[in-house]
C-alpha cells in the first residue's frame, strides 16, 4: 500500500527526471507529455516496427537509457520507503 502511494505521488519526479534525460535541444519536445509519449513510443514499439512504419528512428535512444531511468525511478521509490520504515510511518 505505501509503495502504490509512493509511486503516485512520484509521479511529476519521474516525469521531471525523464525530462531531464530524454530532451536535448536538438530533439526537445514541446512539452514534457510529448517527451513521455516519445518515450513509451521507444519502450512500447520495437524498432523493426518503426522503420516498416516509417516513423522517425533518429531520435530513438534505445532500451539502455530507458532502462537506466526506470532503474532510477525505482530506486528513488526504494529509498524513500526505506526511509519511511526507518522512522516508523510505513
Amino acid at each position: 500500500m505505501v509503495i502504490a502511494v509512493l509511486i503516485i505521488l512520484n509521479i511529476p519526479v519521474y516525469l521531471f527526471l525523464g525530462w531531464v534525460a530524454f530532451d536535448s535541444k536538438e530533439n526537445a519536445g514541446q512539452t514534457l507529455a510529448e517527451t513521455a509519449i516519445a518515450v513509451l513510443k521507444i519502450i512500447f514499439v520495437p524498432s523493426w516496427l518503426r522503420m516498416v512504419l516509417g516513423m522517425d528512428t533518429e531520435g530513438s535512444m534505445g532500451l539502455f537509457p530507458i532502462g537506466a531511468f526506470l532503474f532510477a525511478c525505482s530506486m528513488i521509490t526504494y529509498g524513500e520507503f526505506i526511509l519511511l520504515t526507518k522512522i516508523g510511518w510505513a
